[in-house]
């Protein structure tokens, strides 16, 4: 291992023992994690909600139509 290599390792090394110790970071990351999955199911259960409710009211204005 050349020394340039050896430096960068030594400095990944040094970052990820920091990023470890600091637990703001993780619980940080954590939380926008947890945020983006409870959106993405609040989404979805929208958009499945609308699209049955369109489809009741498609059925509605046709039974009205045809009458």
């Amino acid at each position: 291992m050349t020394n340039a290599t050896a430096a960068i390792a030594r400095t990944a090394r040094r970052a990820w023992a920091a990023a470890r110790a600091d637990e703001r970071g993780l619980t940080t990351v954590e939380y926008v994690i947890a945020a983006a999955i409870i959106l993405v199911v609040l989404s979805a259960a929208i958009l499945a909600w609308n699209n049955g409710l369109a489809a009741k009211i498609g059925e509605l204005v046709r039974t009205l139509a045809a009458t």
